[in-house]
């Protein structure tokens, strides 16, 4: 692994690190049990499994270039949080969006430094894909009431600026299947009602987490 790769993993500890003390500072307002730990352990794990997939980017896909793996390892390590919290709490907090909009514009700014004019055609095609997702999900709930909350269209949004076009249908495409496979396990096993709430948010995180994996993109 070269220089680059090691500067992608040190950025995505950074950024989980981040995620992590946004995580604990919205569940101080709604955890009545202060002592329970579960959320460092699933934050310990979940960096982790983050670390391993930047690792992924610069040996499997190092071909990729610096900004473009740094976008998708930005996006998976200020995510995670989001899986925990919505499953806790039918939510997703806006914090956790506007740090990934904040990472974006940032790396648009190196874009604009190292390529000039040419970001705004890197940019271009990442605000189509998250306009097109947008539709889609706004299509989804006026087809079935509900189907999709709006802090899961916010984060798809977000999805959208960060993986572009080239990855984000597959990681949308992905996150439906689990959601599938959720709904169906808990509906058989009794734990979830046809009328029960079941999030939305892990399975994004999932099926996000798994594209970028097996795809690079």
């Amino acid at each position: 692994m070269d220089g680059y790769g090691w500067v992608l993993i040190v950025i995505t500890t950074v950024v989980c690190g981040m995620a992590f003390w946004l995580l604990c500072r919205d569940r101080e307002d709604w955890e009545e049990k202060r002592e329970n730990r579960e959320h460092v352990w699933y934050g310990l794990g979940m960096s982790l499994l983050a670390a391993g997939i930047g690792v992924m980017m610069c040996t499997v896909y190092r071909e990729n270039d610096f900004l473009f793996s740094l976008k998708r390892l930005c996006l998976i390590a200020i995510i995670w949080p989001t899986a925990y919290v919505d499953y806790r709490t039918y939510r997703i907090p806006n914090s956790f969006i506007g740090a990934g909009l904040t990472m974006r514009l940032l790396i648009f700014m190196a874009e604009l430094l190292r390529c000039g004019n040419q970001a705004w055609y890197i940019l271009f095609p990442e605000l189509i894909a998250s306009g097109a997702v947008f539709l889609a999900m706004m299509l989804c709930n006026l087809a079935v009431k509900n189907a999709i909350g709006y802090g899961d269209m916010k984060l798809f949004i977000l999805m959208g600026l960060m993986l572009g076009s080239e990855g984000i249908w597959g990681a949308v495409l992905m996150s439906l299947i689990i959601e599938f496979i959720m709904a169906a396990f808990l509906l058989l096993t009794k734990k979830k009602g046809k009328k029960d709430v079941i999030p939305f948010g892990p399975a994004i995180v999932a099926g996000t987490y798994i594209s970028v994996f097996l795809t690079g993109m």
